[in-house]
């Protein structure tokens, strides 16, 4: 009997991984700086920073953040682009320059790493 028990379990769990795993049903994520919302896709089953999909997410909040830094100057604009910057390596040689001028190019600078 308890053997019984213990195989039926462990058949729903098998099959529900297996249905998970198989299906890898996607979720929408979304991150919202200072009114400027980006949203990205991942797995259930992925880590919410992993790929694309995070970083191009980010990309589209920091273009949102320069519009806005260049009607209003506004320093918290700023900072959230400073950070924007520094979180990911590959703009480490651009950091250092004003941010009008980051701003201004900002659809050269900020780029999406893979078109999906």
């Amino acid at each position: 009997m308890k053997i019984k028990t213990i195989f039926k379990i462990a058949s729903v769990i098998l099959c529900l991984f297996l249905v998970f795993r198989l299906l890898n049903p996607t979720i929408t994520k979304s991150m919202t700086v200072l009114r400027c919302e980006g949203k990205y896709k991942m797995s259930v089953f992925g880590r919410p920073y992993e790929g694309y999909n995070y970083h191009n997410a980010k990309m589209d909040i920091a273009k949102c953040l320069c519009k806005k830094y260049i009607a209003t100057k506004d320093k918290k604009h700023a900072t959230e682009i400073g950070k924007i910057l520094s979180e990911f390596e590959a703009y480490d040689n651009i950091k250092d320059e004003p941010v009008e001028e980051i701003c201004e190019n900002r659809d050269s600078v900020f780029i999406y790493w893979y078109y999906e």
